[in-house]
């Protein structure tokens, strides 16, 4: 994000957004005809969309909803989301609440699996091709990419003396002060990829995962680990308030903290975990047409570079990036040339083992088990 910007609430399950309500007519975007139609899912005079919260609620106000209501005259709804299970609940009722939601990559596929998501008919799109654009990670049959971010490692070099300049100055002994990740039950935090990395794991070997070398790795640095954070204003906040020498933070939340003026932080996007979450419409959406409009309105490059200069969020799109001014470039995930960052992979993190269960389950049950060890 800018440094102007509000801070970022990088998990949106917020409550905050308040209902829109009118009778609206339907105007022109591109070939509206596309996507008219009747009967359940096939349109409507509103569309309740997932809202982030915070800064990035604030972005998709100005960049996404607003523009497309004033577009094509549907009255956009932003709604809070509620935690991950309760939403797979009201799906599987046939009562989702919402017409576009926000899903981290991980959960796409299994998902997927059981008949949450409606498929995206991309033909229904005005440029079809926009499909083949997407990258590093691609459009999907149930999910668009939406917002691309990165668990950065951020520090206080007057603290430490020296800079960071990987995973494994977190175990470094001979730095001073406390550290902190994120809970390593999932993918969320990049934990266990990052106790990978930090015992020697290359990048391309690191999956699947080997759950146990990584707790291993974590028990190392357990004694110096002030707190394995679940909120991420939290976790930046323990850096800016000296609690702690270095932290796994969300890209956003850092240069949040840097534009209310945090003095002692600095970071590199070395190592960093990139991650993704992607756009999808529920099963029993009342509004599917008017949602595969949106989705493709906030899937334009345009648009893109316009939202990543509200929010540190990267484009989806690579094009664009030739949108984007260079210096804002840096600070996003996938800036072109940069390297030395991580792709998470989510087709792992949605994988499911000989019982059925998804890695991420799997990783919820070893963590809970180390902690208690």
């Amino acid at each position: 994000m800018s440094r102007s910007s509000l801070p970022v609430s990088r998990r949106g399950f917020l409550a905050g957004a308040g209902a829109l309500a009118g009778a609206v007519t339907l105007g022109a975007c591109g070939n509206p005809d596309k996507l008219k139609g009747s009967g359940p899912g096939s349109g409507g005079n509103q569309l309740v969309v997932y809202d982030g919260g915070g800064a990035w609620g604030q972005a998709q106000r100005k960049v996404l909803f607003q523009p497309f209501e004033k577009e094509t005259g549907i009255k956009v709804v932003p709604a809070p989301a509620p935690p991950a299970a309760q939403l797979r609940t009201a799906i599987s009722a046939g009562k989702p609440g919402m017409d576009v939601v926000d899903l981290n990559g991980a959960r796409i596929g299994s998902w997927a699996r059981d008949g949450l998501l409606q498929e995206i008919d991309y033909t229904k799109w005005n440029d079809p091709s926009l499909k083949g654009k997407f990258d590093p990670y691609p459009a999907q049959q149930h999910a668009v990419p939406a917002i691309i971010f990165a668990v950065q490692l951020a520090y206080d070099r007057q603290a430490l003396g020296r800079d960071m300049t990987g995973w494994a100055d977190m175990w470094n002994g001979s730095l001073p002060g406390k550290r902190s990740f994120r809970t390593g039950d999932g993918p969320g935090g990049g934990t266990l990829e990052i106790a990978l990395l930090a015992d020697g794991v290359a990048p391309k070997d690191l999956y699947p995962i080997d759950m146990e070398r990584a707790l291993r790795k974590l028990s190392q640095v357990r004694s110096n680990v002030l707190k394995f954070w679940d909120n991420g204003a939290e976790s930046i906040q323990m850096l800016v308030d000296k609690q702690i020498t270095g932290v796994a933070a969300w890209n956003g939340r850092i240069e949040s903290a840097l534009a209310g003026g945090a003095k002692n932080i600095q970071s590199t996007f070395a190592q960093a975990i990139v991650q993704i979450d992607y756009w999808a419409i529920p099963k029993g959406a009342a509004n599917v047409e008017g949602a595969l409009r949106f989705i493709e309105f906030a899937s334009k490059p345009e648009r893109q570079a316009e939202f990543a200069q509200e929010i540190t969020y990267a484009p989806t799109v690579k094009s664009a990036y030739d949108h984007i001014p260079a210096e804002r470039q840096k600070l996003l995930a996938t800036a072109p040339g940069l390297s030395g960052t991580v792709l998470q992979n989510m087709e792992y993190w949605s994988s499911q083992d000989k019982s059925g269960k998804t890695m991420e389950e799997i990783a919820i049950d070893r963590w809970q088990k180390w902690l208690s060890s």
